[in-house]
């Protein structure tokens, strides 16, 4: 049995940070990163996703190392050769949707530990040049969307899932299976808030009980509302909490029962790498939402489990983070954030 699972894909990333430092082929994807945030807070967690036959088979052993539950990681018979980029600005923007083996620096005769500001903007160039030879791990999840055909046993009795972005339809279709279960459903609805249709969103809020997107997706869904009367809106459509992730300014989580507005600051770390920071706070969120019932504490491990994820490379920090580590944070957090309830969120997480 497990408390929750997260269910979304699992990569293969490139990162190039805002000061050009380089991390090549390393795990990567959302699916990783939220089941990470989320077992800081509550365990077992388990993985729901679709990886190719030439995905490292050593990732997912780290995976299980970590403690997470990995029966519904399926391993299909195609091959990916185009792995993800990401490359981050100095305002916090991120470029992405960017495919290409990671020895493309050696095909510029660039190194890979540091890139200048000249050889990232020639790397991009080339990166946005390419021709889409092969299959890149962005068309293996539009061919093979995530399921629950195969949702292993002792994951059907979870209290709690996160779906991470994923095609509308599909995202619906899943929430509203889940639904039936009686199970707190959080989702986010990444880059595809960009296209998805009014009526989807309004299918989709009503289908799960927290929508947790970004700055940009709300901007994206929501372009001619501020953040505050999108976030009420969205509770009016029917959904119990709407949250945007603002990055380094924290978050503002709306919590429909109450109707308090939680805004909540980012731990004070320095970021390595961005990436999965969001998704982490989302497992975060759920882990914390199921321990404790409450979603002002939600938030808080929200927040740390982000802070974790930003500190290194990759996942594996927030994988090998422990729950005595998590909460010392939260324990920092709640003083230097001088929130006013910070010993009852401890207590709560006794």
């Amino acid at each position: 049995m497990v408390a929750l699972f997260t269910a979304g894909g699992i990569i293969v990333d490139n990162v190039v940070a805002a000061d050009g430092s380089v991390q090549l082929e390393t795990m990567g994807g959302n699916a990783v990163y939220a089941a990470g945030g989320a077992r800081l807070w509550i365990e077992p967690v388990g993985v729901v996703a679709n990886v190719p036959a030439n995905y490292p088979r050593h990732w997912l052993g780290a995976l299980r190392d970590a403690g997470l539950r990995t029966e519904g990681v399926s391993v299909l018979s195609e091959t990916v050769v185009r792995s993800e980029w990401f490359i981050y600005r100095a305002d916090g923007s991120r470029i992405d949707h960017l495919h290409a083996p990671s020895g493309i620096l050696g095909d510029l005769g660039y190194g890979a530990t540091r890139l200048t500001s000249i050889e990232i903007a020639a790397l991009e160039a080339r990166l946005r040049a390419l021709p889409s030879d092969g299959l890149s791990y962005a068309e293996f999840r539009r061919r093979h969307p995530v399921g629950l055909d195969r949702l292993p046993a002792s994951f059907a009795a979870a209290r709690g899932v996160h779906l991470a972005p994923e095609q509308p339809s599909v995202q619906i279709a899943l929430a509203r299976r889940l639904r039936s279960k009686a199970c707190y459903i959080t989702t986010d609805p990444g880059f595809h808030a960009h296209t998805m249709r009014d009526d989807q969103l309004g299918n989709l809020l009503a289908s799960v009980d927290a929508f947790l997107p970004s700055e940009v997706e709300l901007r994206a869904l929501c372009p001619e509302l501020g953040m505050r009367a999108a976030l009420q809106r969205w509770v009016v459509r029917g959904v119990g909490v709407a949250g945007v992730k603002l990055g380094a300014r924290g978050a503002c989580v709306f919590d429909g029962a109450s109707g308090a507005v939680i805004d909540m600051p980012a731990a004070k770390i320095v970021a390595r790498d961005p990436t999965g920071a969001g998704d982490a706070f989302c497992g975060g969120f759920l882990g914390g939402f199921l321990r404790t019932g409450s979603v002002r504490v939600a938030s808080c491990c929200a927040a740390v489990s982000a802070s974790f994820a930003i500190e290194a490379f990759g996942p594996f920090h927030l994988l090998a983070t422990t729950r005595d580590a998590a909460r010392a944070r939260l324990a920092a957090f709640a003083r230097d954030a001088e929130l006013a309830d910070a010993a009852l969120i401890l207590r709560a997480l006794a």
